[in-house]
């Protein structure tokens, strides 16, 4: 029994350096959805763009809602200005 133990603990704690590194690279996409933001903004470029949006969400397989979400927050981090 303590075997189980140890090995399911074993395996969270391998899921919680797993989540450490999935947050670290969200927090470096959305650094760079930040600058890709300013990019729009100058040049006056929609911060939508469906046809990328799809490109991501066919490579996304079954992370495909995940993905929306995170889309969605990328997005937001490209605003502080309207959509021209």
């Amino acid at each position: 029994m303590e075997t189980e133990t140890e090995d399911l603990r074993i395996l969270r704690n391998k899921i919680d350096e797993i989540d450490k590194q999935i947050i670290s690279l969200l927090d470096e996409r959305i650094s760079v959805c930040r600058e890709i933001g300013k990019i729009k903004k100058l040049n006056k470029i929609k911060i939508t763009d469906e046809k990328r949006e799809m490109e991501i969400l066919s490579r996304a397989g079954d992370f495909k809602g995940i993905y929306k979400e995170i889309i969605d927050i990328c997005k937001k981090a490209q605003g502080g200005y309207d959509e021209v």
